[in-house]
């Protein structure tokens, strides 16, 4: 009798702290008379629900098991916005308004404690973007392009250090599930190989999350595209529906220009690569255009609108181009130069730096 007592003493713990390996979110959301409450996250480039409860009188709660800890968001019904969460098993807390929600409060999770403390150190930053926002208005109100120059560099040396303060809190915290976050943030003007710098040294676990592993292998194509590198070679379709080979353009400078007909920065851009190209041209200086555009005839209207007579390509995909997955394009204009012989001499040259690279080259 006594080993059945043991035995079944010893399965009601085992039980019991299986019992603890579960999420519980408890909340209260000023505001929020009724309604629901869902936890969600992103899988696929798309916003999934998850889990959801009902709101009484401002109270939820919900709770599960998660297979490993990762990054969720909280929302309300018919509200905009959202909560970021570092959601682990065990237990959080939220409080805050519905109709502010990303400025509710979240604690419980070491993790979305980090995230919090890191915040903190964040705020002197975000004062100086507000106040340099306030200001640059009103110098292109006035009309002072001078002034909102200045601001802008200002704004730009502010980023450089709050990016500082990133890349030291990623270095000094490889096991906290708020580096990886951070990383992606900072990642577009990062080199592959520095990417990955940071992230072996994290904490291998992470290897089970999907947006970790994405960033990885983002990390991967481009440390592929680096400076120095040949070019990944790819085919893809004119706007006759030509195919067009990289490697049969080889034999001049060779600008690779991602771009899209609804980017605003990328149609900004058109007229100075236009003038550009007018100039270089005959000395030696070619474009390829790849569309990450998903309609043909805003495509097609782009082009002529904006003056672009060098060859373009695109497979219609928009941000699932496989070429732009190849070159770890997540943003653009974005763009790649290349020497005679197709290897990649430099990266992200617009305006008067292209300019400058190419009188280096040609003039």
């Amino acid at each position: 009798m006594r080993k059945v007592i043991i035995l079944l003493t010893m399965v009601a713990a085992f039980w019991a702290c299986n019992n603890t390996s579960r999420y519980e979110i408890k909340g209260h959301l000023d505001g929020a008379v009724s309604g629901k409450v869902y936890l969600s996250k992103q899988e696929n480039q798309k916003i999934i629900h998850v889990d959801s409860a009902e709101i009484k009188n401002g109270d939820f709660k919900m709770s599960g098991t998660l297979d490993h800890p990762d990054i969720y968001y909280l929302q309300v019904q018919d509200k905009k916005g959202y909560l970021l969460l570092f959601l682990e098993n065990n237990k959080m807390s939220i409080t805050g308004n519905v109709d502010s929600l990303w400025l509710a409060k979240a604690a419980g999770s070491p993790y979305q404690d980090d995230y919090n403390a890191f915040q903190e150190t964040l705020k002197p930053f975000e004062e100086q973007f507000k106040s340099l926002y306030m200001k640059w208005q009103q110098a292109k109100m006035s009309g002072n392009e001078a002034l909102a120059k200045q601001i802008e560099d200002e704004y730009d040396s502010i980023n450089k250090k709050q990016e500082k303060v990133e890349k030291e809190f990623i270095d000094e915290h490889p096991n906290s599930l708020v580096s990886p976050y951070l990383l992606r943030s900072i990642a577009y003007d990062m080199e592959g190989g520095e990417m990955l710098k940071y992230l072996n040294k994290m904490d291998t676990t992470f290897n089970q999350i999907a947006f970790f592993k994405e960033l990885k292998d983002w990390a991967e194509a481009k440390e592929k595209v680096a400076v120095g590198q040949p070019a990944v070679d790819f085919t893809l379709p004119d706007t006759t529906g030509k195919e067009v080979r990289l490697s049969s353009l080889f034999g001049h400078y060779l600008l690779i220009d991602f771009w899209a007909s609804w980017c605003s920065p990328c149609r900004a851009e058109n007229p100075n690569l236009v003038k550009t190209y007018k100039k270089y041209h005959d000395k030696g200086f070619d474009v390829i255009g790849v569309s990450l555009d998903d309609t043909r005839d805003k495509w097609i209207a782009a082009i002529k609108k904006d003056g672009l007579v060098w060859t373009q390509v695109s497979d219609l995909k928009g941000w699932k181009a496989d070429v732009a997955k190849m070159y770890g394009v997540r943003s653009i204009p974005s763009n790649f130069l290349l020497d005679k012989d197709g290897k990649i001499i430099a990266r992200n040259l617009r305006g008067d730096a292209l300019k400058k690279k190419l009188a280096e080259l040609l003039d």
